[in-house]
């Protein structure tokens, strides 16, 4: 799977004339390995669809349903992007989806001289970047510009190479010696791609923290996680448990989605594939209350009032996030602009109070302008931005 990220970095890098002549043999190798490679790399770079790296990695995945890779990665269509007050009107407007590399038709026309424009030159997306915490503490930079290199840790070596952390158990099995741990940390403005050492992988979001063993040798595989992450979790046996404090979410081989951010009031796994059973802890050891899910239905826990709920969603809208996209349903503009800051990396506060409780809900991409997303928020309502002492402010 690595070796797939890899070949979708390749046909970015294709894509945006930035290939060197080796990356390039070594594309053309690949796509004359297999008359399947010929038609996907046409596929993932027709210009008219300018996928991201994220997209194009999506299509290796075979065991995801074929129609939901059409929908998400080649449909042309347009999202409603709404703005409302709890007051008695709203307003509404349809924009374009925006896709890697293109913006609204709109914004081409943008007034000579916007004071939004100048935010980008500030503030820019996020990257893939992270800091892998060895078992001895060492602290190692992770990201494009960092070098590939091999580490040894516990029972496992550890490789990182184009933008994903993969770790490979070694034949070294001594347990007299205590377990040795890791953690993967991402910044705000920052995401990782990490690889266990069972097989199974994880989608880091910014903002977030996983921390795993390097190698699984007990009967349970455990990992901890603050943030939000997105796991394929790979069937040897074993149950595969990630803990988020309060709540465990329970598996055997499933994909599903986990935002356990530590600055919003609710945790939320969203299955895409397979079972889990989600468990909120009680005070002892014990297990209080559980909610076994099915594909499409999330499990909510509320941490003010301690209750584990159920619905049923989409849940390709709680993943895109590692499709390069980012979706708000009906969300608070304080909402927004939290989840913006972590992706967008900076800091905001609001001078207009009540502008914290309009509600949006859009599609955008992770690789937008964050000055054409705060104008799509201006048009839709009387909210304005301003960039005033290194913060945005909301006016």
């Amino acid at each position: 799977m690595i070796e797939s990220f890899h070949i979708a970095d390749l046909i970015v890098k294709k894509a945006r004339a930035k290939i060197t002549p080796g990356e390039q043999k070594e594309l053309d190798l690949w796509i004359k390995a297999d008359p399947g490679n010929q038609a996907l790399y046409d596929r993932a770079s027709d210009p008219g669809k300018q996928l991201d790296k994220l997209e194009i990695y999506g299509l290796f995945n075979k065991e995801k349903v074929r129609a939901n890779l059409e929908d998400e990665l080649f449909g042309t269509r347009t999202v409603q992007f709404t703005a409302r007050k709890i007051l008695p009107y709203a307003a509404t407007i349809l924009l374009p989806l925006l896709v890697a590399g293109g913006i609204a038709y709109m914004f081409l026309n943008r007034p000579p001289g916007d004071t939004l424009a100048e935010i980008d030159t500030h503030i820019m997306p996020g990257s893939q970047k992270a800091v892998l915490v060895l078992s001895g503490g060492e602290a190692i930079q992770l990201g494009e510009e960092a070098a590939a290199e091999t580490i040894f840790d516990g029972e496992a070596s550890i490789t990182d190479e184009n933008n994903g952390l993969s770790y490979t158990s070694t034949r070294r099995r001594d347990r007299s010696l205590a377990m040795a741990y890791n953690e993967l940390r991402t910044p705000r403005g920052g995401g990782y791609m990490l690889l266990l050492s069972d097989g199974t992988r994880v989608w880091m979001n910014a903002g977030s923290s996983l921390r795993y063993p390097v190698s699984f040798r007990d009967s349970i595989r455990r990992v901890e996680l603050a943030g939000e992450a997105y796991f394929e979790v790979s069937h040897d046996g074993k149950p595969f448990i990630v803990s988020t404090g309060s709540m465990n979410t329970r598996v055997l081989g499933t994909s599903f989605n986990i935002s356990a951010y530590a600055d919003e009031a609710t945790i939320k796994t969203t299955l895409v594939e397979g079972k889990v059973r989600v468990e909120l802890m009680g005070d002892g050891s014990g297990i209080s209350a559980s909610a076994l899910l099915e594909p499409d239905e999330q499990a909510s826990y509320e941490r003010s009032s301690a209750e584990l709920t159920k619905e049923t969603v989409d849940a390709s809208g709680y993943v895109s996030w590692m499709q390069g996209k980012m979706e708000f349903h009906n969300e608070d503009l304080e909402i927004v602009m939290l989840r913006l800051s972590r992706w967008y990396d900076f800091e905001y506060s609001f001078e207009n109070a009540e502008a914290k409780g309009f509600h949006f809900s859009a599609r955008l991409d992770k690789e937008e302008s964050i000055s054409t997303i705060l104008e799509m928020l201006e048009m839709t309502t009387d909210v304005k931005f301003a960039y005033k002492e290194n913060r945005i402010v909301v006016q």
